[in-house]
This record gives C-alpha cells, structure tokens and sequence, in this order.
C-alpha cells in the first residue's frame, strides 16, 4: 500500500543540516517520500525516538552476508534534524524473479538479529499510523470494528488463526521490498521497519506481499514450508495487509477499498490450507 500523504521536499536547512548538496531526487522506495542527494538518503522521521534507535543499532550492525544502510548524522552530530533523517545510499535494485531467495534471505537475516533487545520505546507507541493499528488488531491486541466491505475478508481470514508459540524477537515488519540485488555485493536489507513479532511473520509478509502485489504465484506458499507453522504465519501477515486498507480508508480517508480484490486469491488459497 503506498503513502498517499502529500510529499514534503527536505528544507535547504535540512539539506545544510545533512551537507546535502546534489540535486535531489525522488525515490520509488520510502513510500514515496525519500530523496536521494548524491549519496545520501533524505526521509521524514516520524517518530524521534524510534529513528534514534534504529540509527544506532544500524550504526553497530553487522550481519554476514547481507549490507545495511549506515545512518549519517546532521553537522551537530544528531541523527534527526528538522524532522529528516539521513542515510547512506546503497547500491542494489528490487527484483521480482527471486521471491524464493527473498523468503530464504528473510529467515537468515532474522536468524542474525534474533538476540537484539526488545526496545523500550515499542511499549509508547501510539496508535496513529494504519500500520501499527493493523499490527496491533491482527495480533488481537486492541479491539478494531471494521468497514463493512473489509470485515467479512477479516472473519474468513480469522477463522483460519490457530494459536501461535513461537517466540517474538526483533523484525523487519516490511522486508520484502527493501531487499535489494546487487551482481557483485551481497543483498541489501533497507528501510528497517521494527516490530517485534515471531521471525516467521516476517517471511509471511515477504510471500503474502509477492502473491498480492509483485505477481508472484500462489505456489510460493510451499517455497517456505521449511518455516515451521508458517501457513499460521502467513494468514496472520494478510490478515494486517487486509486490515491495513481498512485504517487507512478511516485514519487518513485514503480511496483504496478497492485495493480488496488483489488480495482475495491468496485469501482463497489460506483458506484452502487451513481447512
């Protein structure tokens, strides 16, 4: 689901702040709203104390077999400035012809961060944006009513959960398309966005996100079978994307109800397995 709020250009004070001084220009990634100058990567910051905690973990991170963008601090050594964030670019592409690998990546890189501490800011998170809402309601932590063309995907989708025990940890909550390919470098995991959920619900958004938006087929659900209890994993990650256009056509009155029908296939095809 891409953002839809009106872009904001970084401020000259940002760009100085930041010592951007190439031209910029805009990025497909970031939800539409980050910038390229040069080498680096300009994006808003929404919440100031989750951008400083990401910055600093990538600042220490080091994960074999994978590159991670290195933050880049403003002139007075802080890692927001006037609302922006800044990074490093790094070299790569999205590809859609290597879902398979993407799923793979996704428990290695997982399997790498799995001893990172649950950060205290998580717990002072409001519910302001449709993605923590969906997050919140698919892991039957608030309470949510839903629109009337969303709520009977949410009650076929929810008739599938079963229990799940494994372990929360530290994951990238939208990983599949922040991986980037590179012919001689190792893959690139960008644009971390933290939640702290079972490992495997990370690869269930990765496929869930493949079959629905980037034309993968529906048969990559065996391609991480290897996942233990992933199809629970999977009918958990839809289960958000669903509700996520449903907080966004409330939150922010974004037209994308009609995003539903993409998703029904994959909802058929959990279903299928659950049964």
């Amino acid at each position: 689901m891409v953002d839809r709020r009106i872009v904001v250009v970084p401020p000259n004070d940002v760009l100085r702040a930041f010592r951007a001084s190439e031209p910029l220009a805009r990025l497909d990634g970031g939800q539409g709203q980050a910038f390229r100058s040069g080498d680096l990567v300009l994006k808003p910051c929404r919440d100031n104390e989750r951008t400083r905690w990401v910055s600093e973990l990538h600042e220490r991170l080091e994960i074999d077999g994978f590159r991670v963008p290195r933050p880049v601090r403003s002139v007075d050594g802080r890692a927001v400035s006037g609302g922006w964030q800044a990074w490093a670019f790094v070299e790569g592409e999205h590809r859609t012809d290597r879902w398979p690998e993407v799923v793979d990546l996704c428990v290695a890189f997982h399997r790498e961060i799995s001893d990172v501490p649950r950060p205290d800011w998580l717990d002072r998170v409001g519910l302001d944006d449709p993605w923590t809402i969906a997050d919140k309601v698919a892991w039957d932590e608030i309470d949510y009513s839903f629109h009337p063309s969303v709520a009977p995907i949410v009650e076929r989708l929810r008739r599938c959960l079963r229990p799940i025990d494994s372990p929360s940890q530290l994951i990238h909550g939208d990983f599949p398309g922040n991986v980037l390919f590179s012919e001689y470098l190792p893959p690139a995991v960008i644009d971390f966005s933290p939640y702290w959920r079972p490992a495997g619900f990370a690869a269930g958004v990765v496929v869930a996100d493949a079959i629905v938006w980037e034309g993968a087929e529906v048969s990559l659900i065996d391609e991480a079978q290897g996942i233990e209890g992933f199809d629970q994993f999977l009918a958990r990650a839809e289960l958000r994307r669903i509700i996520e256009v449903d907080a966004a056509h409330r939150l922010w009155n974004w037209d994308v109800l009609g995003e539903l029908d993409a998703h029904l296939p994959l909802v058929e095809a959990i279903e299928d397995r659950c049964r």
